[in-house]
């Protein structure tokens, strides 16, 4: 069999997609498989649905990998793992950000479109991105963390939103619920098409590096000192 090319994505749940050198789809998977649970069930999942189609990780020649923002843990699993195999294979890597991907399943609408994660402590991370006169998407700008009621003000220009976690939605202004599309999975078929002018297959394994850090924003957190416990003063 001819590489392969994949695209996976590791920020909610798993999403995997496959196709042969020369752009026929072969597969598209999902595992809604979250947090700690993500380093043990990667690998085996993975080679699972390569065997579907009578192939193994190190037939694949190239990996798009979804960079974020979501899971700490499972951007974190997916990225190394992936790493990992690219080293043993001399697979080609690109990172291209996972927010794009649920862009792209959002019903055409004019202005921005807006992505939103959960930032944690009380905040979303708000990912904007630019429809092309092509139709495409071009990030506006990294993910910003906002307190709810902000989206209102810093997402006026977004015609519409798309988020993964429903729950998002109890936080935000009602205006904006009423643009938004909830989607169950990130679509790695998206990534896996993301145009090479905007997300480049870099040479130079620096830059193939720096390309797939991942995107994850957190707000530091102040945890009040323990007091200290009697029987050890």
């Amino acid at each position: 069999m001819n590489p392969l090319n994949a695209a996976l994505d590791t920020s909610w749940g798993f999403s995997l997609a496959l196709e042969d050198e020369g752009g026929t789809p072969l597969a598209q998977e999902h595992l809604a498989a979250v947090g700690r649970e993500s380093d043990r069930l990667l690998v085996p999942w993975l080679s699972e649905c390569l065997g579907k189609v009578g192939a193994t990780l190190a037939q694949v020649g190239r990996w798009t990998l979804g960079t974020g923002p979501g899971s700490f843990a499972g951007l974190r699993c997916g990225i190394a793992a992936v790493k990992g195999c690219a080293l043993a294979t001399g697979a080609s890597l690109r990172g291209v950000p996972s927010a794009y991907a649920v862009a792209l399943a959002v019903p055409a609408s004019p202005g921005l479109v807006g992505v939103l994660h959960d930032g944690r402590c009380g905040e979303v991370l708000f990912s904007p991105f630019r429809r092309d006169e092509a139709g495409g998407l071009r990030p506006e700008c990294p993910p910003i963390p906002l307190a709810p009621q902000r989206l209102e003000e810093e997402g006026r220009l977004c015609g519409a939103y798309g988020l993964l976690q429903p729950e998002l939605l109890d936080l935000c202004p009602p205006s904006l619920r009423e643009k938004a599309t909830v989607l169950s999975r990130v679509p790695a078929e998206a990534l896996l098409h993301a145009p090479e002018g905007l997300f480049p297959w870099e040479v130079d394994p620096t830059a193939q590096e720096r390309s797939v850090e991942p995107l994850y924003v957190r707000q530091a957190v102040f945890v009040k000192p323990a007091s200290l416990r009697a029987d050890l003063s």
